[in-house]
């Protein structure tokens, strides 16, 4: 595929209140020369205050598919990266969404939008018209579009196999591809889905021990307990993109917010001998004990959403591989398929009965068919085949 401009230009940073904030950080000129754009690649990922000049290499999702969530995911590159040979330091996969409509302060959203024209009247009781939001200096609601930037390439400290394996997950997660299911059993965890889990590069979690030791999102912070064993932190997820700005607004002001119909938080263990589900053992059960009790309580708390309008879950396989534990409101559909979302009571139910419950049964679990864990399982499958063939034969 031709190298295409993405065609249009996004603030992602310094936004409050609508108004672009001063700041020292170095910004994104494509009219940089060569030593300027060098230093100015140094802000990706997390400080780029435009998308200018970034060319698409490949559209991973075309956001027309409603279980990926109309997401549309690019994979491209920036002027300046383009000079590097490695594609796992070049490469960076862009996704964009928007945002949920935010319900607050309907009155004064509605008077922002300017409407225009969308196809001609029919005569009957039908108007359609695009609608576009005028932020003023008092009003700021939800922008056009949320843009996520992953650039493992960012990563100084990692090898070259290690940001290639970052990326190519990154790329696999987000193309649409045919999901398929899996009946995983302990040998198939064994010597499929354990080696899987032992060469993911450990910057891919680097971001949850920051967040641990309160070197990042203190601001989404709701409670933590730093206990090595039994200890855990939540905060709220990113993907609660309606909440109310948490360095703005006051914390008493959450309480019953319109937008707790999308809630979404986290809880991030702090013992990091727990990767996943197939981990947990009965000494475990006074943290997931501790995750489900306190979780409610500081959710109703904060809030004040009850206890029968709050889900709590496990995902298995996680999207990384640190025990932590997923808050909803349950009106939230997304990630709560069967063939992924375990409810924690029962996890907890179930190594009560039995301690080795998670490390004997056999687990359904569902991965996209380009995920390195897929082929991972039908190597193994493959090989068991092969085996059997080769019996019978005798």
């Amino acid at each position: 595929m031709k190298a295409m401009s993405l065609g249009f230009t996004m603030k992602t940073l310094n936004l409050k209140n609508g108004k672009e904030e001063k700041s020292n950080l170095i910004t994104y000129d494509t009219h940089l020369n060569d030593d300027e754009t060098r230093r100015t690649m140094t802000v990706l990922p997390e400080k780029l205050q435009t998308l200018r000049g970034f060319k698409v290499s490949k559209i991973l999702n075309d956001g027309k598919d409603s279980s990926f969530g109309n997401v549309v995911a690019l994979l491209g590159t920036f002027p300046g990266l383009e000079e590097t040979k490695e594609e796992s330091s070049s490469s960076v996969v862009i996704k964009l969404s928007r945002p949920p409509i935010p319900l607050d302060d309907l009155d004064q959203l509605a008077d922002t939008i300017t409407l225009y024209e969308r196809m001609p009247y029919s005569g009957m009781e039908y108007g359609y018209y695009h609608g576009v939001v005028n932020n003023s200096d008092d009003t700021f609601f939800a922008p056009y579009l949320s843009v996520d930037v992953l650039y493992p390439g960012c990563l100084k400290d990692e090898s070259k196999e290690a940001k290639a394996k970052l990326l190519a997950k990154h790329i696999s997660r987000n193309q649409v591809q045919r999901p398929v299911i899996f009946r995983e059993n302990p040998k198939a965890y064994e010597k499929a889905h354990l080696p899987y889990i032992e060469a993911i590069p450990t910057s891919a979690i680097g971001w949850v021990h920051k967040i641990l030791n309160k070197e990042k999102e203190i601001e989404r912070l709701l409670f933590d307990e730093d206990d090595l064993n039994d200890g855990f932190l939540l905060n709220t997820d990113p993907k609660w993109t309606t909440h109310p700005d948490p360095k703005t607004t006051p914390k008493e002001q959450w309480m019953n917010h319109p937008s707790t119909r999308e809630l979404y938080c986290l809880g991030l263990c702090h013992r990091k001998d727990v990767r996943s589900l197939r981990d947990l053992r009965a000494a475990h059960l006074p943290m997931l004990r501790a995750m489900a009790k306190k979780g409610r309580e500081v959710i109703k708390n904060t809030y004040g959403l009850a206890n029968e309008s709050l889900r709590i879950f496990v995902h298995y396989p996680p999207q990384f591989y640190h025990f932590h534990v997923h808050f909803t409101n349950v009106s939230v559909v997304h990630g709560v398929s069967a063939e992924r979302a375990h409810l924690l009571d029962d996890v907890i139910e179930n190594i009560e009965r039995d301690s080795e419950h998670y490390a004997k049964r056999s687990i359904t679990l569902r991965m996209g068919e380009n995920d390195e864990l897929w082929r991972r399982f039908k190597e193994l499958d493959d090989k068991a085949g092969a085996e059997a063939a080769d019996d019978d034969a005798r």
